[in-house]
């Protein structure tokens, strides 16, 4: 599986939250399809025919039980959490047990503002690690040197580089970085940002965007560390990486 299809392949594992038996009146479910929107789940009221238990919820996918909470529980979620580009990436704390289900898939968009917080958040996990290695693919070699601060930046750092896109230009110099100047669709078509976390599989993230005449870009976040191995072992065996 490609970069290109591994977009694909993520936009159809589709997540469904279930609320079972909520007041006539709580329109929860409308919140929790704006706070989702991005994250691939699909929110649904339903009822049983006992009206019990109430105030429930239920994460699944096509195979199983993901996660099952108490409404209220999404409700302090709700509460409890930022807004803005940056929402997708709020972690943890009570809220794990849901939440690790939903980042181990992936955060989708088509807003590319939101993709470029999202490479900017990949970028700051490899500095802050220090080590390992970071995949970048900018389309084209004269895009890099838009770029060429922070990955100079992050090869000084120890991190090794990878830099990617088709021989348009004159690519910059990254320092210890590797250049990747090679004309293959996939690289002309898709922007991504992967990171191998420096062999913690906590930290691995990766960052693919396919670009898109009517749309602009869609887009995937995933922190599933074997998603992210995979992507890895492609870039290696392909590009010699």
């Amino acid at each position: 599986m490609g970069l290109r299809d591994s977009i694909e392949y993520i936009r159809h594992r589709e997540k469904e939250l279930r609320l079972f038996n909520l007041d006539s009146t709580d329109a929860i479910h409308e919140d929790l399809r704006s706070y989702f929107e991005t994250l691939n789940v699909r929110i649904t009221v339903d009822r049983t025919a006992s009206g019990k238990p109430e105030g429930v919820a239920v994460l699944s996918n096509a195979a199983e039980v993901l996660a099952v909470v108490d409404v209220a529980t999404l409700r302090e979620l709700l509460e409890d959490a930022p807004t803005g580009a940056g929402q997708f990436g709020i972690a943890d704390g009570k809220y794990e047990d849901i939440l690790r289900h939903l980042k181990e898939t992936s955060f989708t968009s088509y807003d590319t503002e939101q993709l470029l917080y999202a490479s900017r958040e990949i970028e700051d996990r490899a500095r802050r690690v220090g080590q390992g290695t970071i995949h970048a693919g900018f389309q084209q070699c004269s895009v890099m040197a838009e770029q060429r601060s922070v990955y100079t930046d992050l090869a000084r750092r120890g991190v090794a580089v990878h830099a990617y896109g088709v021989p348009d230009a004159t690519p910059p110099d990254f320092g210890s970085g590797h250049v990747h100047a090679v004309s293959t669709a996939e690289i002309a078509e898709t922007w991504f940002v992967v990171s191998d976390g420096g062999g913690d599989d906590t930290q691995k993230t990766a960052l693919v965007a396919r670009e898109n005449d009517d749309i602009g870009f869609h887009g995937i976040l995933m922190y599933d560390p074997g998603f992210v191995d995979h992507l890895l072992a492609h870039l290696n065996q392909t590009y010699d990486s």
